[in-house]
């Protein structure tokens, strides 16, 4: 068994047979997806926008969390008592064949999973992951503990657990996960998926956008749950 960290993508196409795909309509629609904010939501998506210009290229991914991204996803209050809500540093488990038909138990943590349940995630929709600054400085010796300095693939390997977690729902997963301030948007249907081109969060268009795809996020959980 092999934790989350320590896939990369090329490596999670071949073992399962998941195939990067441009145009997947699924992610059309999720790009497509507008929504008006409030003045509330104006006023703090802009106060967040001029905090990540002023300290994007020195926070650390700590700070990226704290001050950026946490703000932005409380914004979104994906919560509803009893039904679903967001959980932090979740470890969770699931079994699922790749493509030899051999059974693969995959398990790890992810920073962050909108799921159902009340105390651990029981049917998960949107997964955030790897908070990646930009420059990092040297670590002798690699990455920490053999982990994979792939985010995209650490991403993947968290919504293919999901996907064999959701028992058969055949419901798009979907993810996002930042370099720096560059967010990348990946949704998984079936065996294909597709990421995004970068946003830029310091630019206030990419942060609407980035914006309205959480809020479509939000409104596609709570019409299936």
């Amino acid at each position: 068994m092999k934790s989350f960290e320590k896939w990369e993508t090329e490596e999670i196409e071949h073992t399962f047979g998941i195939a990067d795909i441009a145009n997947l309509p699924a992610m059309q629609s999720w790009l497509q997806f507008q929504q008006d904010l409030s003045t509330k939501e104006q006023d703090i998506t802009q106060e967040l926008c001029m905090r990540l210009n002023d300290y994007a290229n020195f926070w650390n991914e700590e700070d990226t969390k704290a001050f950026f991204i946490i703000p932005l996803i409380n914004l979104m209050h994906f919560e509803s008592k009893g039904k679903y809500r967001t959980f932090m540093e979740a470890t969770f488990q699931a079994d699922l064949l790749d493509v030899q038909n051999n059974l693969c138990t995959l398990r790890g943590r992810v920073e962050m999973v909108v799921a159902t349940g009340k105390q651990r995630p029981q049917t998960p929709f949107f997964f955030l992951n790897e908070y990646n600054p930009l420059y990092s400085p040297p670590f002798r010796g690699g990455a920490r503990g053999g982990a994979s300095s792939d985010p995209r693939g650490q991403l993947l390997i968290a919504m293919l657990a999901a996907q064999a977690k959701n028992n058969g729902l055949n419901l798009p997963i979907y993810g996002m996960y930042n370099i720096g301030q560059l967010f990348f948007f990946v949704v998984l249907v079936g065996k294909e998926y597709s990421v995004s081109k970068s946003l830029d969060a310091t630019d206030e268009k990419a942060l609407k956008k980035i914006v309205d795809m959480l809020k479509f996020v939000k409104q596609h959980i709570e019409q299936h749950i």
